[in-house]
């Protein structure tokens, strides 16, 4: 019998879902509350009105269920702090009783002794583990909160017990100062790690601002390079592949062309339903307490597949290395029209690929 390796069969996986747009991929957003208070969060709500707003396991598990029956084999339960829900433990298991395979994303507080026998008993896939800082100062900068040693000593305990960690790392304003430490102390846990290099645009009812912290084009350029530096001979170029990319359909007028919304989804802690968990609500949602995961599913497909390209991508000479991306242009994607700054940006990546490649040739 032919055998094939695990990232094969994710791709097969994912190639096939996409042609039958199957939603076999599902990001759970519990909850927008949280343990932390970190400055540059895209959904942490203070509201204490929202415990009795927030999807609860009765809700919840039958949208699931109703994700499982269209072909989810994929689940990421996130926040807020996911592990903060009153049913997180049922709703996990309730995924895992039903052969789902999940991936947990945390800040790493409540992966204590306990939650990590518990994981250890019936694991995910990965866990995603935020690191904010690389000491108190740090951490007190970025989240409001001296959890330093709390998160690290978790970390190091599960890594111990065998779980699959992933450190992820998101550059801001606030964590500039320590960027090149934190990087560093990540690199100390030898486990895969993700430096972000892109800041969301915060929910309206947040309060907050991506200009309050927010980085500069150079200032990400920068953290990049220090990346590669930092965790080479590790470090993979799969990130920033898509700007060496030229294999894309020229842009048709209809359509996008990524996995939101054709073989992957977002519930919201509220019920709404999205393409993916950063995709703006105000462009594409729908209501699953209304109509059920079924339908709401298929309103928000055919919304994906019928989304109207800006008309300067059309023409553009870039527009088999680019992916327009409604989450990137936020500021004017209600309008089907592109962020000019966000195109200048993506352009300077691809000439620098280009040179890049270039270079390598011309080295052969």
């Amino acid at each position: 019998m032919d055998k094939i390796s695990f990232n094969e069969f994710t791709k097969l996986m994912a190639d096939n879902a996409y042609k039958s747009d199957t939603p076999s991929t599902g990001s759970f957003e519990l909850t927008p509350l949280c343990n932390l208070d970190c400055k540059m969060c895209y959904v942490h709500l203070q509201d204490p009105s929202v415990k009795e707003r927030m999807l609860r396991k009765e809700q919840l598990i039958p949208l699931i269920q109703g994700a499982i029956d269209d072909g989810m084999m994929v689940a990421l339960l996130t926040g807020g702090e996911a592990m903060t829900h009153p049913d997180f433990w049922d709703i996990y298991m309730y995924l895992i009783e039903h052969g789902v395979s999940v991936q947990v994303k945390t800040n790493g507080i409540l992966l204590n002794e306990e939650n990590i026998r518990k994981f250890t008993e019936y694991p995910p896939f990965r866990i995603d583990v935020s690191l904010y800082g690389c000491d108190s100062e740090s951490y007190v900068a970025v989240t409001g909160m001296d959890a330093f040693e709390t998160v690290t000593k978790n970390i190091r305990a599960a890594i111990d017990m065998g779980l699959n960690i992933r450190l992820m790392i998101t550059p801001s304003s606030f964590l500039s100062p320590w960027i090149e430490q934190t990087m560093t102390l990540a690199r100390t846990f030898d486990v895969r790690v993700n430096v972000s290099g892109m800041l969301l645009e915060p929910n309206p009812d947040t309060g907050r601002h991506k200009s309050e912290f927010d980085l500069s084009n150079t200032e990400v350029d920068k953290i990049m390079e220090m990346k590669k530096e930092i965790f080479f001979p590790d470090y993979s170029q799969e990130d920033n592949e898509i700007y060496g990319h030229s294999d894309r359909p020229d842009v048709s007028e209809k359509g996008l062309y990524c996995n939101a919304g054709r073989t992957g989804f977002a519930l919201n802690w509220d019920g709404t339903l999205a393409p993916c968990l950063a995709f703006p609500k105000t462009v594409i949602s729908v209501n699953t307490l209304e109509k059920g995961f079924h339908r709401a599913w298929s309103e928000l497909n055919e919304a994906i597949r019928n989304f109207e390209i800006p008309e300067k991508c059309h023409s553009c000479e870039y527009n088999t290395r680019c992916h327009y991306c409604p989450v990137s242009h936020s500021r004017t994607a209600d309008r089907h029209l592109c962020d000019e700054a966000v195109c200048a940006y993506t352009i300077e990546r691809i000439e620098m690929a280009n040179n890049d490649n270039n270079t390598e040739n011309k080295g052969e």
